[in-house]
């Protein structure tokens, strides 16, 4: 049961981080094709996003490690858990403001 609940948990994580890195493709994507440039937080995150790809990877690593290992871990899945939603809760909220950013430009520049 722990294997499955591992397995869950990391490709849980790894969706919500492509699902944030597709975001702000998106958003570039926009803004390139806009007249109106990015603001500079969402710039940056938008020039950093291929970085959303790599943080899957040790999560990845640890479930593997996990199921394969000889000795079984002592950590429970419920810290794996904790310790992947506190990183993704670190990552979504700055992207879900720089994603939300530009549509603010947007509302100050049609007053």
């Amino acid at each position: 049961m722990k294997k499955v609940t591992l397995i869950l948990i990391t490709l849980t994580f790894a969706f919500a981080c492509l699902s944030l890195w597709a975001m702000l493709t998106a958003l570039g994507k926009v803004a390139a094709n806009s007249s109106l440039a990015l603001p500079a937080f969402s710039a940056l995150f938008v020039g950093l996003r291929a970085w959303l790809l790599l943080l899957p990877i040790p999560a990845v690593g640890y479930c593997l490690y996990a199921m394969f290992s000889c000795h079984p871990t002592e950590q429970s899945p419920t810290t794996f858990l904790a310790w992947t939603m506190s990183v993704l809760c670190l990552v979504f909220f700055p992207v879900l403001i720089a994603v939300f950013l530009p549509s603010l430009k947007l509302m100050e520049q049609l007053k």
